[in-house]
């Protein structure tokens, strides 16, 4: 089983992809994990966790962009 397929299954992860895929619709966002932690029931340890593995390939890239005053994640759509 490889990193992907942990992925795909972990409901964590699949929470998070959703509330991501729904907030990219209106465009790209800047957030910090503990301003989401609470619509997706997660800790912010857990989204800082999972937000790195977003790539484009479900529709959402997650990049770090700041880490002054803790890190903060720019969030786009995926090129199609």
């Amino acid at each position: 089983m490889d990193c992907g397929d942990q992925h795909d299954r972990n409901p964590k992860a699949l929470r998070l992809e959703r509330y991501l895929r729904e907030r990219v619709r209106d465009g790209a966002f800047y957030c910090k994990s503990k301003d989401i932690a609470a619509d997706v029931a997660l800790t912010p340890s857990e989204i800082g966790q999972f937000l790195p593995r977003f790539d484009g390939e479900r529709g959402v890239v997650v990049e770090r962009w700041a880490y002054s005053g803790g890190t903060r994640w720019h969030v786009r759509p995926a090129e199609e």
